[in-house]
C-alpha cells in the first residue's frame, strides 16, 4: 500500500532537529507500506531515496528568523506545491500530514475531495490557539476562520493524532465524531544512552533547539545571572528569531557560566547531552504552549537526564510524578535555584532522577511502542499494507 506523507519540516539524523517523521516512515516501510515523503526546503526541488523513503523536496524558502506573517506565507507556500506533487502520484492509499502548521489539513482536504484519498492528521502544536493566544491573531474574523478551518481538518480525517493527552482531549472535544489517538513524540532509546557524570565541578543544564518568542530564552539569562553563587553553567544550543538578542544579553550582564552555541545534528545533539546533567525546556508564559510534546524532552530522557521546566502542565506533571525532573515558577529564579541545589548537593539523588527518565523513556516512548500504536490505529482503518 502506497502512503503520502507530508511533513513541511522533515528532518534526517544528519540535518538535526526532530526526526520524528524520519523515524515512523521508517517502520512503515518495516511494516510494508511504500512511502513517499512531501517535504520542502531552501534549495531547488530535487528527488532523494532515504532509507528507502521517497523524498521530495519542494522549493519552499524557510528560516526560523522569518516574522509570523512571513511563516504562514511560506506554509501556505507548501500546501499548494505540496497539493500539485501529490496529483502526480498514483495509487495512493491513504495520506499521513504532519502538522505545524495547521495549513497542512489544506493537502488532507485536497486529497480526499478531488482524489478520494483518506487521511490522517497528527497535531504536535494547538493552531490556531497558540498564536491566537500570543496576540498574532487579533482579528475576530481571522479567529473564525482559523478556528472553522481547524475543526474542518479534524472532522474530514480518517483519524486524528494526539502527540500529547491534552492535545488529544482537545481534539476530542473539537471533534467527537473522529477517532483520536495518543502517539508522544518518541525517545530513541538506540541512538541515546547514558553516559558517565561530565567531569568538572560545575552542573551543567543544556538546552537545545528554537530561539523564539515562543520559547522565551531571557528568562534563562535572567535566571544564570541571579544564581552566579551556584556551580551552574547554561548551554544554549539553536537558532532562531531571538539568538542574536539573546547573544547581546550575555555579552551585556557579562556572563560566564552561559554558553551559546550553533545549531547540532543528532551525532552532536548526543555528544552534547553527554557533556550535561539535565535538560532545560523553556516556554514563554501561554497555557497552549504547555501542551507540546518537545523532542529535546524525548531525547533527555533517553539520554538519562535531569529535566527542568519552566511550566507545570502535563510535562511538569509527568517529571515531577515520575521523579526524573521538576518544574519551577516561571518568573522566579529563587524557585529555580531552591529546586536544584538538592541536585547540587546530592549526587545520588541526581542520579536516581536519572535514572527514572531513562526507565520513563524504555517502558513508555521507545519507538518500538509508539510506533506500533500508531501502524495498529492505522492498520485498523486502512487494513494491512498489502491488503
Amino acid at each position: 500500500m502506497k502512503v503520502l506523507y507530508f511533513h513541511q519540516h522533515f528532518k534526517t539524523p544528519s540535518d538535526g532537529g526532530s526526526i520524528r517523521s524520519y523515524l515512523l516512515a521508517l517502520e512503515m516501510i518495516k511494516k510494508g507500506y511504500e512511502v513517499t515523503m512531501i517535504t520542502a526546503h531552501n534549495g531547488p526541488k530535487t528527488h532523494r531515496n532515504i532509507n528507502g523513503i521517497r523524498t521530495v523536496y519542494l522549493h519552499v524558502p524557510y528560516d526560523n528568523t522569518y516574522k509570523f506573517w512571513a511563516r504562514v506565507k511560506a506554509f501556505l507556500h507548501y500546501a499548494w506545491l505540496a497539493c500539485i506533487e501529490s496529483s502526480k502520484v498514483q495509487d495512493i492509499g491513504f495520506c499521513y500530514i504532519m502538522t505545524t502548521p495547521l495549513t497542512t489539513g489544506l493537502i488532507g482536504l485536497y486529497n480526499k475531495l478531488f482524489h478520494k484519498r483518506p487521511y490522517f492528521f497528527e497535531v504536535g502544536d494547538l493552531w490556531p490557539l497558540v498564536p491566537v493566544e500570543m496576540g498574532f491573531i487579533n482579528a475576530r474574523f481571522l479567529k473564525k476562520i482559523t478556528f472553522g478551518m481547524e475543526k474542518l481538518f479534524y472532522r474530514h480525517a480518517l483519524g486524528n493524532i494526539g502527540m500529547s493527552p491534552p492535545i488529544t482531549d482537545y481534539i476530542q472535544e473539537a471533534c467527537p465524531s473522529t477517532p483520536v489517538a495518543t502517539v508522544y513524540n518518541i525517545s530513541d532509546c538506540d541512538f541515546f544512552r547514558p553516559a558517565p557524570q561530565p567531569s568538572g565541578d560545575e552542573f551543567v543544564i543544556c538546552y537545545t533547539g528554537t530561539f523564539g518568542l515562543a520559547n522565551d530564552l531571557s528568562r534563562i539569562i535572567q535566571i544564570a545571572h541571579q544564581i552566579q553563587d551556584l556551580p551552574v553553567r547554561f548551554i544554549l544550543i539553536g537558532a532562531g528569531a531571538d539568538k542574536p538578542k539573546i547573544e547581546r544579553e550575555v555579552a551585556d550582564l557579562q556572563l560566564t557560566n552561559v554558553e551559546v552555541r550553533d545549531f547540532e545534528d543528532k551525532i552532536g545533539m548526543a555528544k552534547v547531552l553527554n557533556q550535561s546533567h539535565a535538560m532545560f525546556i523553556s516556554f514563554a508564559n501561554y497555557p497552549s504552549l504547555f501542551t507540546g510534546s518537545p523532542n529535546k524532552l524525548f531525547d533527555a530522557l533517553a539520554a538519562g537526564k535531569l529535566i527542568i521546566t519552566n511550566f507545570e502542565g502535563w510535562i511538569g506533571e509527568l517529571i515531577t510524578s515520575s521523579e526524573c525532573g521538576f518544574y519551577f515558577a516561571h518568573d522566579s529564579s529563587e524557585d529555580f535555584a531552591q529546586k536544584i541545589r538538592p541536585f547540587l548537593n546530592d549526587t545520588s539523588l541526581l542520579q536516581r532522577y536519572q535514572g527514572h527518565s531513562r526507565h520513563l523513556a524504555e517502558t513508555r516512548f521507545d519507538l518500538k511502542l509508539q510506533s506500533h500504536t500508531l501502524l495498529q490505529f492505522i492498520s485498523v482503518r486502512v487494513g494491512a499494507p498489502h491488503s
